[in-house]
């Protein structure tokens, strides 16, 4: 396991700037150049941050059985015309509870987590384990990091760093969980040496409660490549440009001395210039003077924009600086603009979706074993909204033209801001005075059908 755990946490720490190929450059071997940048232009960064919260920027909801949502919504439009009382449709008990624990456990905060784990490392995993305290059981979240994880067929794999009280150290403790048992492995890891560690050997063995598994796993894609795989060379020419074109501006400062009609070695001129400031020539023809250079900014510009749109383009991500974003293009436009990202978003929502199928499969044993509830994970319905700006004025102009031929419920739906459409479409009719029995709607200043016929 140790390759891979090391290229996912090599890649993660190159997300985060920890660590990245221009860390280790080499200053070149002469006195000329004085200066040595390393700069990151942190491109990695921004492409795993923007595909994250473009889909989980916005919590990801729970819904249970939308068919039956669809059912009941049709059936409540029937009950309109014909003037029935329908009865609200109401979530399953077993359903409340699966919510709860999604509350209780920060799904909205692990989310955003994980999905820059995924996109950072090519694969994310949350760990939910069952904990006895006080004689009852909790189930608890985390994501694990993905260099310290891994899920076969028959067995789920991860290790967490812990601290010995009594002989103060640190040791790692590995689980092996399957269907059936629970196998956990400790070592010990000494902190001032580089990989020095023992190896781990068994200390417990116990039944598992839930008899499913505890990880769920989180693909980017099926071969698990990161959002930057393909183009981690375009990312390291970009810093290697920058930082020497920061190079260049650093030493422009530094100009080199010129010394024509004589001869004047390094340690007499150093010794000249550290006890007078001054350099003195005896030779009335000689001339001392110095050399700067001119920085071609055209020509630097056009390097680096080319180098940045093209990473652009072959990570399929938005550069928002783009001349498109700045200007008044309608919105019709800039969906062209977003389509290669939101293509690489819908994929990555796909494996995500898969990944909170595993963790629902596991929360289901857990309320099943705990509650004594049946909870079925077919009928658990996972939305994901998109957290990019809309053109409120461009759908001010487009929703009205589209009320011939769609219901009203559909046009409120495709507002932004409003969350809840049917609980929209009653807060219009209220205003409206639509829906208020004669009695309520007097109480409002309105005339009741009594008042209007003795006003008659």
């Amino acid at each position: 396991m140790k390759p891979f755990f090391d290229d996912r946490e090599r890649k993660y720490k190159a997300y985060t700037s920890e660590e990245n190929e221009i860390d280790s450059r080499p200053k070149p071997n002469t006195k000329i150049i004085k200066v040595n940048n390393k700069l990151h232009a942190g491109l990695y960064n921004t492409i795993v941050d923007q595909a994250a919260d473009h889909f989980t920027g916005i919590p990801v909801k729970w819904d249970y059985d939308i068919t039956e949502q669809r059912k009941s919504l049709i059936q409540k439009t029937k009950d309109l015309f014909l003037g029935n009382v329908s009865a609200k449709i109401k979530a399953p008990k077993e359903f409340d509870r699966l919510a709860e624990l999604v509350k209780e456990m920060r799904f909205a905060m692990l989310d955003s987590d994980t999905a820059r784990y995924q996109g950072a490392c090519g694969v994310a995993f949350r760990l939910l384990e069952p904990v006895e305290t006080e004689g009852e059981w909790q189930l608890w979240a985390c994501n694990v990091e993905p260099w310290r994880a891994e899920k076969y067929e028959n067995a789920d794999i991860f290790i967490r760093e812990k601290y010995d009280t009594h002989q103060k150290k640190f040791f790692e403790e590995m689980k092996v969980v399957t269907k059936k048992k629970i196998l956990t492995y400790n070592r010990y890891v000494e902190t001032n040496l580089m990989n020095a560690a023992e190896t781990f050997k068994l200390t417990s063995e116990t039944d598992n409660p839930l008899e499913t598994f505890y990880l769920s796993e989180f693909k980017n894609n099926t071969n698990r490549y990161c959002d930057f795989e393909v183009a981690e060379e375009l990312s390291d020419a970009f810093d290697r440009s920058l930082s020497d074109q920061q190079n260049e501006v650093e030493q422009f400062k530094l100009a080199y001395m010129a010394i024509s009609g004589s001869r004047l070695d390094e340690k007499e001129a150093r010794r000249m210039m550290e006890q007078l400031g001054i350099i003195n020539l005896p030779d009335p023809q000689a001339k001392v003077g110095y050399v700067t250079k001119d920085i071609n900014k055209d020509f630097n510009e056009y390097h680096l924009n080319q180098l940045k749109k093209l990473y652009y383009t072959v990570t399929k991500s938005i550069d928002f600086n783009d001349e498109v974003f700045k200007s008044n293009s309608s919105g019709e436009a800039r969906k062209w603009q977003i389509i290669a990202l939101e293509a690489k978003t819908n994929t990555k929502e796909q494996y995500f979706k898969e990944g909170l199928k595993e963790v629902a499969e596991t929360m289901a044993a857990f309320i099943k074993f705990n509650d004594k509830l049946e909870v079925d994970v077919s009928k658990i319905v996972f939305t994901f909204s998109r957290s990019l700006p809309t053109d409120i004025g461009y759908l001010a102009e487009a929703l009205p033209k589209l009320a011939p031929y769609v219901s009203k419920r559909t046009i409120i739906n495709q507002i932004p801001f409003v969350k809840d459409p049917d609980y929209e479409a009653d807060m219009m009719n209220l205003e409206q005075g639509q829906n208020y029995p004669s009695g309520e709607y007097g109480k409002l200043g309105g005339a009741d059908n009594d008042e209007e016929e003795n006003n008659g």
